[in-house]
């Protein structure tokens, strides 16, 4: 009797909490998405410039985007000036430098009014959201009413770059949405399903998307990734033709938009220069404030990351079979955000970590929680949130001048993706499959389920 009062209380706890992460996650996350629908986010320059693609005009060009703006959405005084002058990319990131399958697949809405494309966006985020709830708990292979699937589901909806993408429209949470719901497709060997969402997700942010396609190529799914390049070539053509069958001069600008957001635009500058660099999640921001040298800044950052995947390929390649999946997908994810451009919402591939985490802790309870500690500070935008704090003034200048504050305390967010990474990669060196198939170690996948 005593026992199962002890479950009951455990239970209605749980639920408290499910029930507060919940409420979080609708407050921070849709309800301020309604709360900003007339405001700029990150969805109306793909869809101007989607909408700009259908018509035959050059979607990268700041004339364009000035000349479609739509009548829906709210017009700045900065547009006009900072197209006139030249520097609308570099000040502002518009128009995005997304790549043409980014814009042939936004296209649908472009056909729609800015305010129904926009509610229209922000309903299939959410409903991929919560498709995405129910694969992580059948991923995990828990029943609903137990514990772990409900710390499962409470952490999801706790953490903070699925708000901070909501409300922003990015189309980085759909494609991690897509890719998460691609890894149940594919055990359930629906594969052509597979392939579709994998090439959505790779074609909207390739970014994000390509880690699955990376994953299936080095697993030998040869027919998920077939289909997936497939139709990824179908889309560069379906873009490519619609611009050259305009006659559209196109090129210039796209190559312009990526080297102006690369080296001199703010959104993505990890010097100084940028009050906002550390809302990036990406090495660059961490190596900058010790060699203080943007070129060797890059160039150490794609070593550090180069070096992560070999490590990852090695590791993959030396196991056989899928049982590790969540594991291999997991480090794969994390490492894929170290090197390049990315800003927090696309922290929302953590979701993979979090899930095996889950799956794995009574087998390596030391790990799990050394893991979870690595992915609590995503429960809040830490970096912005303190980068808010000190322009206001509520952090002493005392702290703010040693080194460590910009070089460990700002970016703590990378520090935990960076250690995250090493971490799965000692995980799947753990588990790797010695020479004697006598000798196979237990996958935790299957061993640990509760």
């Amino acid at each position: 009797m005593l026992d199962v009062r002890r479950a009951n209380s455990k239970l209605i706890i749980l639920l408290g909490l499910l029930l507060l992460a919940g409420t979080e996650f609708v407050l921070r996350g849709p309800v301020r998405a309604v709360r900003s629908a007339t405001q700029f986010n990150d969805f109306l320059s793909p869809y101007i410039q989607a909408n700009a693609w259908k018509l035959g005009l050059d979607p990268y060009g700041p004339e364009t985007l000035l000349r479609l703006w739509p009548a829906g959405a709210a017009h700045f005084q900065f547009l006009p000036k900072e197209v006139a002058d030249g520097t609308l990319i570099a000040q502002r990131g518009i128009p995005t430098a997304y790549p043409i399958t980014s814009l042939v697949l936004i296209a649908p809405f472009a056909f729609l009014p800015w305010s129904l494309a926009y509610a229209l966006w922000l309903v299939i985020n959410l409903g991929l959201f919560l498709i995405m709830l129910r694969v992580l708990v059948e991923l995990a292979g828990f029943s609903y009413r137990d514990p772990p699937a409900i710390l499962l589901l409470t952490a999801t909806l706790a953490l903070a770059p699925f708000h901070t993408g909501i409300v922003t429209g990015n189309v980085a949470l759909v494609a991690v949405e897509l890719g998460v719901i691609a890894v149940w497709t594919a055990r359930k060997r629906h594969e052509i399903t597979t392939a579709i969402l994998i090439a959505v997700s790779a074609g909207l942010k390739p970014q994000i998307g390509l880690c699955f396609l990376l994953y299936c190529l080095v697993r030998r799914r040869w027919r998920i990734s077939g289909i997936a390049l497939a139709l990824l070539t179908l889309l560069v053509a379906v873009g490519l033709f619609r611009l050259e069958f305009g006659h559209t001069p196109w090129l210039a600008n796209y190559l312009n938009d990526n080297r102006v957001l690369l080296e001199s635009g703010i959104l993505a500058n990890f010097t100084p220069v940028n009050p906002m660099r550390f809302g990036l999640i990406n090495l660059q921001v961490i190596l900058y404030s010790f060699v203080g040298s943007v070129r060797l800044t890059n160039d150490l950052a794609v070593s550090v990351g180069a070096i992560l995947l070999v490590v990852w390929l090695i590791g993959t390649r030396r196991r056989a079979g899928n049982d590790l999946e969540l594991l291999d997908l997991s480090a794969i994810a994390v490492i894929s955000l170290l090197p390049v451009y990315h800003r927090f919402y696309d922290a929302a591939l953590l979701v993979l970590p979090l899930c095996w985490v889950f799956i794995s802790f009574r087998r390596s309870r030391t790990i799990g929680i050394v893991s979870l500690l690595l992915i609590l500070p995503f429960l809040i935008p830490g970096g912005t949130l303190l980068e808010t704090m000190q322009a206001d003034g509520h952090i002493p200048s005392a702290i703010v001048r040693h080194w460590w504050w910009d070089a460990v305390v700002m970016p703590h967010e990378i520090w935990a993706l960076f250690l995250l990474s090493i971490l799965l990669l000692y995980e799947m060196r753990r588990f790797v499959i010695p020479s004697r198939p006598s000798s196979l170690v237990i996958p935790a996948e299957t061993s640990s389920r509760a």
